[in-house]
């Protein structure tokens, strides 16, 4: 964080220190002289950004890189209309109709206004890039509409029709500017190295107040740099400088940072302004210039519209909220090679299964151990094994009825959940069922390989068993079928006890006739 302040706070508050040092020593001095003194730093600002811009240039492609470019562009045209002011106040030199350094420093701000656009990070979609348009146009029009009550009318009172025309469309690229500076700023996320766009952005911004503030001097009859209208210019001129010296933050692909705080509030507080003002004036005038209205109704109804767009974008976020819930409720309690269930998810519906079972009702649990798969996997690859698991979590369901699960303990290990069984023995034939289905040769990338299935099978009557339980007497189960040769089933038989008959033997026993180990 001291880093940070060290590197960007710091320069920034030089520059507006600079800015307001200049803006206290210019009534001191002469108009001349106050002139040169304020565009020569913004003249070297100019012809230096362009060094730091040429390495963003060629740190980026595409849109981005040509976005640099022009910014390489319109710092130069920057720096060559105030060293054109220079001349004229160093000389006594008056400009000519019209004035090459205006024309210049609209240029500037109109290149640079595109640069700004095409250097910005791509925006997520199309509804952000909709949005972020209808802010710049909805902050754009209530700055004209405040510009044109209180700054145009004054200015083109005593200017030919033709004047009046261009003096507006002069005004509109500084004014588009600082629209596109204020919406920014929702848009990029600031680094400690990342501000570039920004510092941009508010350079924009202050050329475009100082432009406004200087027609409003101007119109008054005040000194050129009244109302802080210096200060602006040459803080305006360091921060492109600033600028060049920083890189580009990343866009905010969140969405966050455009929905959080005052962002939320920014397109309408211009907007909010400009209803004041303009009701401010029809309370004293009970008149209001058509292009007045014009640009207010304009401006209102597109906040109206971002503010719809911006609820069909809460919308999609809930939605894409709700669906990776989904997916991670679903991650919780599945195996992602196989998508079978996990162990977590196999204890709750077993646990469900033999809560809800009847006093007649029959629970099977199976355990299958894959026979042959180390070799597969130690031999042809962990994407062999793979390709074998992800077959044994396809074939495996499928060897079941519709009210048992079948889910993927870990490793090679496979359980099965049978409910509702009419007798233990059907419980053996799904077994059998299991171990011919996995029995089934697997492709592979480069070959086919078999292997076989053993399982350890135990049922439980009734209700109110513990599926630990059951599971330890598959498990045990399991090991006597891995003893009898693999590919076969064995029931779990319980210790012969004095107050209870012993548990018949296994009756059936699946032996893979083409068993085959990669």
């Amino acid at each position: 964080m001291r880093d940070l302040r060290h590197r960007v706070v710091t320069p920034v508050t030089a520059a507006v220190l600079a800015g307001v040092a200049l803006q206290l020593i210019l009534p001191l001095l002469s108009t001349r002289l106050g002139l040169v003194i304020a565009s020569v730093p913004i003249a070297i600002a100019g012809f230096l950004a362009p060094i730091g811009f040429l390495r963003q240039s060629r740190a980026h492609t595409g849109r981005q890189r040509a976005g640099w470019a022009l910014g390489i562009v319109g710092s130069l045209l920057l720096g060559a209309s105030y060293t054109l002011y220079t001349g004229y106040a160093a000389f006594g030199l008056e400009p000519g109709k019209p004035n090459l350094a205006d024309l210049l420093s609209v240029g500037s701000a109109t290149v640079a206004l595109v640069g700004i656009a095409l250097a910005a990070p791509p925006l997520p979609g199309a509804m952000a890039g909709t949005t972020h348009l209808i802010d710049v146009a909805t902050v754009a029009g209530s700055l004209f509409a405040l510009v044109w009550q209180f700054v145009i009318p004054p200015a083109t009172a005593t200017l030919p029709l033709g004047n009046q025309l261009t003096f507006v469309l002069t005004l509109l690229p500084e004014i588009i500017a600082a629209a596109l500076a204020l919406t920014l700023m929702s848009r990029i996320q600031a680094s400690a190295d990342g501000r570039a766009l920004h510092l941009l952005a508010a350079a924009l911004a202050l050329f475009a107040l100082a432009a406004v503030g200087s027609t409003h001097n101007s119109t008054r009859g005040a000194p050129w740099y009244a109302t802080g209208v210096g200060a602006l210019y040459l803080t305006g001129g360091l921060l492109v400088a600033l600028a060049s010296r920083s890189t580009v933050g990343a866009a905010d692909s969140s969405g966050r940072r455009a929905l959080a705080g005052f962002w939320t509030a920014l397109p309408y507080v211009p907007v909010a302004l400009a209803i004041c003002a303009v009701s401010g004036l029809y309370l004293r005038t009970g008149t209001l210039s058509p292009v007045l209205v014009w640009a207010l109704v304009s401006s209102t109804g597109l906040a109206m519209l971002r503010q719809f767009l911006s609820l069909l974008t809460i919308k999609r976020l809930l939605s894409d909220l709700d669906e990776q819930q989904e997916r991670l409720r679903h991650a919780a309690h599945h195996d992602a090679l196989t998508g079978l269930p996990n162990r977590t998810a196999f204890h709750g519906r077993a646990a469900e299964a033999l809560a809800a079972a009847g006093p007649d009702d029959h629970t099977g649990v199976l355990l299958v151990d894959l026979d042959g798969f180390k070799p597969v996997n130690d031999q042809l690859g962990h994407a062999a094994g793979d390709a074998v698991l992800i077959a044994v979590g396809r074939r495996l369901p499928d060897a079941l009825r519709g009210t048992d699960t079948a889910a993927r303990l870990g490793g090679d290990e496979f359980a099965v959940l049978l409910p509702n069984l009419n007798d233990p023995g059907e419980a053996e034939l799904i077994a059998a069922r299991i171990i011919g289905r996995l029995a089934a040769p697997v492709p592979t990338t480069d070959t086919q390989v078999r292997v076989g299935a053993s399982v350890g099978m135990t049922t439980a009557r009734g209700a109110g068993h513990s599926i630990d339980r059951l599971l330890r007497e598959a498990d045990h189960a399991l090991y006597a079928a891995k003893a009898a040769g693999k590919s076969v089933v064995r029931r779990f038989a319980a210790a012969p006890h004095p107050e209870s008959p012993t548990l018949p033997q296994p009756r059936t026993s699946v032996t893979d006739q083409s068993q085959h180990t990669a």
